[in-house]
């Protein structure tokens, strides 16, 4: 081998070993500045739409691996990237998933099912709203937590009593249609998230 050539593999080899020695101590940097409330609303995110998506739909579809691997890629892309319309991709994927699935069942759907599903949804949107104004790496005051946390609790305990209300009312009324009774808890569980999240949106 030349001088000439040896040269230049020394050369690349030494920009290889240093481009490398800096993405180390780059990504060892970043990973010393993270904050844990950031990291923690998107992990929240991610969940909440990935425990919605596999609620949606029935046991042998939440277990094959094409379903699992959309749905974890939907809440995945919502986590990190709150801000774009990730997190209304990921919402829509498990309407769209609990609807179709829903046309390829005899038995009509559980009204706490439908309920516990709003209420994931709703935690996915309400907290990428409050991640997408916050880095990874930016230390969030306690009390922005605070607030977030009383407030999603609000709205997801007055959805459960809507709920709940709604599953008494039909114990005394066993003839009212299923299907009936779940688009009213639907409708009554969106009313309450909408009213609140506007009363305290202001409030704030």
């Amino acid at each position: 081998m030349s001088d000439a050539r040896r040269g230049l593999v020394q050369a690349l080899s030494e920009g290889a070993r240093e481009r490398l020695k800096a993405g180390r101590s780059g990504g060892i940097s970043w990973a010393r500045r993270v904050a844990p409330a950031p990291v923690l609303l998107r992990l929240t995110v991610a969940l909440s739409l990935f425990i919605a998506a596999e609620l949606a739909v029935p046991p042998e579809w939440a277990a094959a691996g094409g379903y699992v691997g959309a749905a974890a890629l939907f809440a995945l892309a919502a986590a990190l990237l709150p801000a774009g319309i990730a997190p209304t991709a990921a919402i829509l994927f498990v309407l769209a998933a609990w609807i179709i699935s829903g046309a390829f069942q005899d038995d009509d759907p559980s009204l706490w099912t439908a309920t516990a599903i709003a209420c994931l949804l709703y935690t996915a949107h309400a907290t990428a709203a409050v991640t997408q104004r916050f880095r990874t790496t930016t230390a969030m005051d306690g009390e922005i937590m605070l607030t977030w946390a009383r407030h999603l609790g609000l709205v997801l305990a007055s959805t459960v009593a809507v709920a709940g209300t709604l599953a008494l009312f039909t114990a005394y009324f066993t003839g009212l249609a299923a299907g009936l009774v779940i688009g009213a808890g639907i409708v009554a569980a969106v009313t309450v998230i909408y009213v609140l999240a506007r009363s305290l949106h202001k409030n704030t």
